[in-house]
């Protein structure tokens, strides 16, 4: 019996889609820059996805945090702290999830832990979301079509930090944040995946959508 294995990320199926789920394009003529489309969704890579809890008015705890990531821990409402591969986005006054694009997420638990003590938690999650990009010129009206949020209130993105919010999102959740480039990172579950990338091919059409690699 053989014991190879291919993890894959949950959208590996929809990676090259067209419009709709079923209408696929040549990849020559779908990925080149003649194929205008006013919405464009990319999955990330395999990740590191770590749920972490802690106090957050603990100096030891945060300082910890920032020498294993690199990354300040964002203590102020729905902001974001990031450097090029590794985010913290704030999910409440005790709760936080790290992404490390491409990274071990055993490794990144195993030096969070040896750093870290106390009343702490950290939990892999990373099999159970996933993270994507939107991006063109029709995701603000997808956006509107798709959650009550208001995304103006949001706090601006800039270097190294953006706005974060978690909302109700085609009658899903998702975690949202906004880029400096004026597109969008959404983490949802795995198990609703399938169903938000067919609401976005649908709400996309009118604009032109495609599922990039």
């Amino acid at each position: 019996m053989s014991v190879d294995s291919k993890v894959q990320t949950p959208l590996h199926y929809f990676h090259g889609v067209f419009g709709r789920p079923g209408i696929e394009s040549d990849s020559s003529k779908l990925f080149n820059t003649d194929v205008e489309c006013g919405l464009v969704i990319k999955e990330a890579p395999l990740s590191a996805h770590l749920n972490v809890r802690g106090d957050a008015g603990d100096a030891g705890f945060c300082k910890a945090v920032a020498d294993v990531l690199g990354v300040a821990l964002p203590t102020d409402p729905g902001l974001c702290n990031h450097n090029d591969s590794i985010s913290i986005y704030w999910l409440g006054p005790s709760e936080w999830c790290v992404i490390a694009l491409g990274g071990d997420a055993a490794e990144l638990e195993a030096a969070l832990r040896a750093k870290l003590s106390g009343h702490v938690s950290i939990v892999d999650i990373s099999g159970g979301q996933t993270l994507i990009n939107l991006r063109g010129h029709g995701v603000e009206t997808v956006l509107k079509k798709s959650t009550v949020c208001d995304f103006e209130a949001l706090p601006m993105a800039k270097p190294g930090q953006r706005g974060v919010t978690q909302s109700t999102f085609a009658k899903t959740s998702a975690v949202i944040s906004n880029r400096c480039d004026g597109s969008y990172d959404l983490i949802i579950r795995r198990s609703f995946a399938d169903y938000i990338a067919q609401w976005l091919l649908d709400a996309g059409a009118e604009f032109g959508c495609r599922i990039e690699r």
